[in-house]
């Protein structure tokens, strides 16, 4: 099912994108009167036509990109009629704004796309903690101003990183990647009382434990910054088929008693016992309306991110909207605010993306960071399960990366066409079509050898799991 799920999510966000990618050339060409013979999402053969007044609609086999095709006298005899129409004769201006519409029509799409989500509202689980490791960053920093965090069982939320407001866990975990693509050394980390309100700030808090290459390296707990504990029940919510719950005869609404004698008041409890004992036969003590049940179950193992073997039972937690309301968030704004933090974000990931590139392009960051179409194909199919609000965010995403790498001047991209189009400008002639073709040929090598590092990375990436 899953992989139903990607392909279904591959095929709607990439026939989306390139679809208002390749609307943006069409439309402004139709703008400056230039003649569109085709407009194509996909290429090769094509799966549906539909012939316009003089442009031939096209969706093809193979969903990797798509194309507009203009009458060009550089690509066949063009009827004398359509002469004046023809994309080669138009002023260089006009040429410059066809190709630069495709990728600014994806980065503002991605801006329009994150305003209606902060308009929406985006939640998230709110970034509480109420513990840490002794040598964590965080607990050398607290110690170096001689404060002591969490006597007494103290919360604390975490309101601001690096004076930046954050009101979820993903938004401390998009702060801290943010200082690492920019080589800081440390960040400044601002903490709420949950019971006082009252604020305090940890400064420097070091980031040196942390790798940007290591992808599996969990950055929020070598920081000290462990999620605190939801204190639910541990009943039952969900029983995935074949698992050890299953075979344990385990259904909803289970209300879990004990493991091994040992009792579970919380469902955070339930967790740590059944990750102690992979693979171990283990007593259960469940109840079911109102009669206690004990049985034997084998527990599953699992392995972590980190290499960790952990047990696992195969059932997920009931848990209701009021018992989550503690310890979740929504950010929302008004309209006009939320084209203002729309563009914020937009300009943020842009700047992230630029630096994140040099980096590689410098050997500082391994080209392991780089995701094909696997890997998109993988989050499109998770964010279109998971619901609309992440499905908007990987859009968002996605239509920025398209725009961005399309404006880089690479030849065969859109930006190695206005690069040409600037030089052409500036000498007052278009450039020689044999550096042209010399450009083009080393842009499609240049291309190709990106796609393949991207592909291998996400077939090592899969088979590692």
């Amino acid at each position: 099912m899953s992989v139903l799920w990607s392909v279904l999510g591959f095929i709607v966000v990439i026939a989306l994108l390139v679809g208002i990618h390749e609307w943006g050339h069409y439309q402004v060409a139709r703008w400056f009167n230039i003649k569109v013979l085709e407009f194509s999402i996909g290429f090769g053969k094509p799966l549906y036509q539909r012939q316009g007044k003089e442009t031939r609609f096209s969706i093809a086999m193979i969903p990797l990109g798509g194309f507009v095709k203009f009458v060009d006298e550089r690509e066949g005899n063009v009827a004398p009629e359509d002469l004046a129409r023809a994309f080669n004769r138009q002023s260089v201006y006009k040429r410059f704004a066809v190709v630069a519409a495709g990728p600014i029509i994806n980065l503002v799409f991605a801006w329009l796309v994150l305003s209606a989500m902060f308009m929406i509202g985006v939640s998230g689980v709110k970034p509480i903690i109420n513990q840490t490791h002794e040598n964590s960053p965080l607990a050398i920093s607290a110690k170096a101003s001689q404060i002591t965090l969490f006597e007494n069982d103290q919360a604390w939320s975490i309101t601001r990183i690096n004076n930046e407001s954050v009101a979820s866990w993903q938004m401390v975990h998009q702060a801290v990647l943010h200082a690492l693509i920019e080589k800081q050394s440390s960040v400044d980390i601002t903490l709420q009382n949950a019971l006082t309100q009252r604020e305090l700030t940890l400064f420097s808090v070091g980031l040196d434990g942390l790798d940007i290459n290591q992808t599996k390296q969990n950055w929020l707990k070598e920081l000290g910054l462990s999620a605190a504990k939801i204190s639910v029940p541990p009943v039952v919510g969900q029983v995935l088929p074949n698992s050890a719950g299953q075979l344990a005869g385990l259904q909803t609404d289970d209300l879990i008693v004990s493991i091994d004698g040992q009792q579970v008041a919380y469902w955070h409890e339930l967790v740590e016992r059944i990750q102690a004992n992979p693979n171990q036969l283990v007593d259960l003590t469940f109840m079911r309306n109102a009669n206690v049940v004990t049985t034997q179950v084998r527990l599953e193992s699992n392995t972590l991110a980190d290499g960790q073997v952990v047990g696992k039972l195969g059932v997920g937690v009931k848990i209701t909207e009021a018992d989550m309301a503690p310890y979740t968030s929504v950010v929302r704004y008004g309209y006009i605010e939320s084209l203002g933090q729309g563009f914020d974000r937009s300009v943020d990931l842009l700047q992230m993306s630029w630096t994140m590139l040099k980096r590689m392009l410098l050997g500082e960051v391994s080209v392991q960071n780089l995701s094909g179409p696997l890997s998109i194909a993988e989050f499109s199919g998770q964010a279109m399960q998971t619901g609309f609000i992440s499905f908007l965010g990987l859009l968002a995403l996605l239509s920025l990366s398209l725009g961005f790498l399309n404006l880089l001047p690479i030849p065969v991209l859109d930006g190695g066409h206005l690069m040409f189009y600037l030089v052409e400008m500036l000498k007052g002639s278009p450039v020689n079509e044999k550096i042209m073709m010399v450009g083009q040929q080393i842009g499609l090598v240049l291309i190709l050898g990106l796609t393949f590092v991207a592909l291998f990375n996400d077939v090592v990436r899969i088979a590692n799991g």
